[in-house]
């Protein structure tokens, strides 16, 4: 008997739910903390199944980035795991990955890290066009710039085109070579079909990453590059059986996003 008059309270206070939703949204808005609660974890939680999606996808079609030789790259020639940045040096999310991509190649020596560029504003271009010029006169004078940059971001991005000539030439570049470099069209073609490549993987901030042929979205903490790289070492090489996959997880409930950012720790590109 109490059972039955619970449930027809519930259905009863379902319906004047349902006819005056109203009066939830009053209610929340008494307590709007609890309201901004139920958002962000309703958030984080989209997220997440987006994310449980998307690497699913990736595992099963890998992302081919195109590595062609004269790349700037960090790390051993041979080393057996790649990874493929995609950064941006007035990014300051790609500022605190630049330092973890050190870290990663410090603690990891099977662990290669080749540099693209996913700039579209026209300072963070330049900046771009001059690393790729300077690994020409030398790749220790490029790696260089890549970290003066970097950590004097702001300065650099307040003396723009100037500050970033004057950096590379206080570092010993050739003047004159660097400006004739920086106009040559491979290199110009280079940053495009970067930037190209970033959006047809369906990248949409930086740093972004690719490791094992699965992205890594955003400035990620070291262990989580590890991860990758350890994954991507017990990747079968071509010809080899694969090893038995291990029963996939079920991702959490919840819709595909679309036209949002896909990270948390990343600078979004239009």
């Amino acid at each position: 008997m109490a059972a039955r008059a619970a449930q027809n309270v519930e259905a009863e206070v379902r319906a004047v739910l349902k006819e005056h939703p109203e009066i939830l949204l009053e209610a929340l808005a008494k307590d709007k903390g609890a309201l901004l609660g139920m958002l962000e974890e309703a958030a984080r939680e989209r997220q997440q199944a987006d994310e449980a999606k998307r690497i699913e996808e990736e595992k099963k079609n890998p992302l081919k980035p195109v590595l062609e030789p004269g790349r700037m790259t960090m790390g051993k020639a041979d080393a057996p795991v790649i990874v493929v940045e995609y950064t941006d040096f007035f990014c300051h999310y790609c500022a605190a990955g630049a330092a973890t991509m050190k870290e990663l190649v410090a603690k990891r020596p099977e662990v290669k890290v080749v540099f693209k560029h996913f700039a579209n504003a026209p300072l963070s271009r330049t900046a771009a066009l001059t690393f790729e010029a300077l690994a020409l006169q030398k790749p220790e004078l490029a790696m260089a710039f890549h970290d003066a940059v970097f950590a004097n971001q702001e300065k650099m991005s307040e003396g723009g085109e100037a500050a970033l000539r004057e950096l590379a030439v206080s570092l010993g570049a050739d003047a004159a070579r660097l400006e004739a470099d920086m106009k040559r069209p491979e290199l110009d073609e280079r940053l495009k079909k970067d930037v190209e490549e970033a959006r047809a993987f369906k990248f949409r901030g930086t740093p972004t990453y690719v490791v094992g042929g699965v992205s890594v979205r955003g400035a990620a903490p070291l262990p989580v590059f590890e991860e990758a790289v350890d994954k991507a070492l017990q990747q079968p090489k071509p010809g080899a059986a694969a090893p038995a996959a291990p029963a996939a997880k079920a991702p959490a409930k919840g819709g595909e996003a679309k036209d949002k950012k896909d990270c948390t720790d990343c600078r979004e590109i239009k």
